[in-house]
């Protein structure tokens, strides 16, 4: 036998019943009063706070035995069937499933009857915002004018979509998300009526989660009393909606504020084994990095925030640590990959991903060396390559290009440039273009050799740079990512213990395969990626090993930081010239 669930057994009868939404019931019951009843309303709000039900309860006021009254009785014969949903002088219509206009046609033939039993005929169409544009055109004028004996409530979550022709015909009342108290209030007297044991955390953890809505809450209270009958606790419930535990999200949002993408990580994975929902662990992430910048700026955080006392605490002491600029880049992080994770099948990926970018400001920032590219052919500044930096004057003579040595005999001695930066000589297979003091980048490829690790490091970042341009997220996965050897045409890559992810993501073919294209790209010689886990101890050394640029001067530095090369020698050059 079925059994019939809680939200519709407590569902409100009354003007008095409905939670959080006093200035609306007050209005509709001063309009019975006074006699002052309009044609049509218009609900909008949040899901599950009371929209339908009130449409009801009107119509139970209009049809009453003892009205139009704003008490009505619940006993007469017409709040009986109304009640129940028997009543010839209450239609309820699905817009969802009624958008075609000829359904509005049908209705247009009916209203003109007069009611089977009561005052009033209600026509309470839910979902309105689904119906089709021609639907819409064809209510407009029954809407404007209908029979003394009809009233609309038009019922919907997405006003927007609702055309201004037919929200301006309607009294419009906007329904609020109910408070975290209020619907703490309801399910405690839910759970004692019904006989349910929970504490008070539970009813705390369940009111948080259902966002505003009495309806989600009531059938959240439903699901946990199914599965533990007595004695129901805060894990009980965020265990079976697969949601993550404050302290956990406090963790969670410590480690992005931090820059520790391990932990990030760690504590993520942690939550998605034990069966939390990605998305879910996502959108509370994302919620709770809008209270921590609400506790950053609001003078009154406790009036800003429908929260607890305790998790208050919490978001003030995170708050005062905490950077805000880190705090919104995590904000639009989440909320991007929130987007994202509607058409993705991956939501895992994206959180992760989302976790890297957040803890990470590199990943937000521009492409290094961006803004700062050589001009093509054509004037116009190309990403092909690898760059250099531009001088700021002209070089008395400019430098020979490179170009990479056709085979022949390794003994040929090299030619030099002419006048005008050509060869004097002709071309032959012996010929070879020679190292230009001046030359910003090593001869990796001109001397047909493979790069040193020294030299990997050196030009890293243009790495780094070049798979960004190909794909973010194979740049998400690389840039902790550390070279630790060149064991013949293989660059093997170092990554931290519990990057084991990364690891796998990185060897799948797509990835490597833009990996390997960059590093050609860069050294001007194939080389294969490897990558595998690290001890701390050999990333550390690695990292702290001396640059072979590394030079006194840091605007020097900083070049080589950006585009990779060798230096040779530096010159100061005064400010007369």
């Amino acid at each position: 036998m079925s059994v019939v669930s809680v939200y519709r057994r407590w569902r409100p009868q009354t003007f008095e019943e409905v939670i959080g939404q006093q200035r609306i019931t007050r209005t509709l019951q001063n309009a019975l009063r006074a006699g002052r009843v309009t044609h049509a309303y218009l609900f909008t709000g949040h899901r599950g706070t009371g929209k339908t039900t009130l449409a009801r309860i009107l119509a139970k006021a209009l049809n009453c035995e003892r009205g139009p009254t704003p008490e009505p009785d619940n006993t007469c014969a017409a709040c009986v069937a109304i009640t129940h949903g028997t009543s010839l002088d209450v239609i309820e219509i699905d817009g969802a499933s009624h958008t075609q206009v000829d359904h509005i046609r049908d209705l247009k033939e009916r209203i003109v009857l007069a009611p089977a039993e009561g005052r009033y005929k209600v026509y309470i169409i839910d979902e309105v915002h689904m119906l089709s544009t021609s639907a819409f055109n064809a209510l407009l004028k029954t809407l404007e004018e209908p029979p003394p004996h009809a009233v609309f409530v038009l019922v919907t979550t997405e006003p927007h979509r609702v055309p201004p022709t037919v929200a301006s015909r309607c009294q419009r009342f906007d329904f609020r998300r109910v408070p975290l108290r209020e619907i703490e209030e309801r399910l405690r007297r839910i759970a004692r009526e019904e006989g349910f044991r929970i504490d008070e955390a539970a009813l705390r953890a369940i009111a948080r989660l259902a966002d505003g809505s009495v309806r989600d809450a009531e059938s959240i209270l439903d699901q946990v009393s199914a599965y533990r009958e007595e004695g129901i606790t805060a894990e009980d419930v965020l265990a079976i909606l697969g949601a993550p535990a404050e302290e956990t999200l406090q963790a969670l949002a410590g480690a992005v504020l931090r820059g520790d993408v391990v932990e990030a990580l760690r504590v993520a994975s942690a939550l998605l084994d034990e069966g939390r929902d990605p998305r879910q662990v996502m959108r509370m992430l994302l919620e709770h990095f809008r209270d921590l910048l609400v506790a950053q700026v609001a003078e009154d955080p406790a009036s800003a925030l429908d929260t607890t006392p305790e998790r208050l605490a919490g978001l003030r002491a995170q708050a005062e640590g905490a950077d805000q600029g880190t705090v919104l880049r995590a904000l639009r992080v989440l909320s991007d990959a929130m987007v994202e994770t509607r058409t993705n099948p991956q939501p895992r990926l994206l959180l992760e991903v989302a976790l890297i970018r957040a803890a990470r400001p590199e990943m937000e920032a521009a492409a290094p060396g961006a803004g700062i590219l050589p001009a093509g052919p054509s004037g116009v500044a190309t990403r092909q390559g690898p760059t250099r930096p531009t001088a700021t004057r002209p070089a008395p003579s400019p430098p020979p290009r490179r170009r990479p040595a056709p085979p022949g005999p390794a003994s040929a001695p090299p030619v030099e440039p002419g006048p005008t930066g050509g060869s004097s000589a002709p071309p032959g297979p012996a010929s070879a273009p020679r190292a230009s003091p001046n030359a910003a980048e090593p001869s990796t490829a001109s001397d047909g050799r493979l790069p040193t690790l020294d030299e990997v490091r050196a030009r890293w970042a243009r790495v780094l740079e070049e798979v960004k341009r190909a794909r973010m997220l194979c740049h998400a996965l690389l840039i902790d990512g550390v070279p630790v050897a060149v064991e013949g045409n293989t660059l093997v890559v170092g990554l931290r213990p519990g990057y084991n992810f990364h690891v796998d993501s990185l060897h799948r073919p797509d990835n490597r395969e833009i990996v390997e294209r960059a590093l050609l790209q860069v050294f001007g010689r194939p080389l294969r990626l490897r990558c595998r886990v690290q001890e701390e101890a050999e990333l550390a050394a690695a990292v702290a090993a001396p640059e072979p640029a590394a030079t006194g001067d840091p605007l020097v530095s900083h070049a080589v930081e950006l585009f990779g090369g060798e230096v040779v020698e530096v010159k100061r050059v005064d400010e007369t010239g």
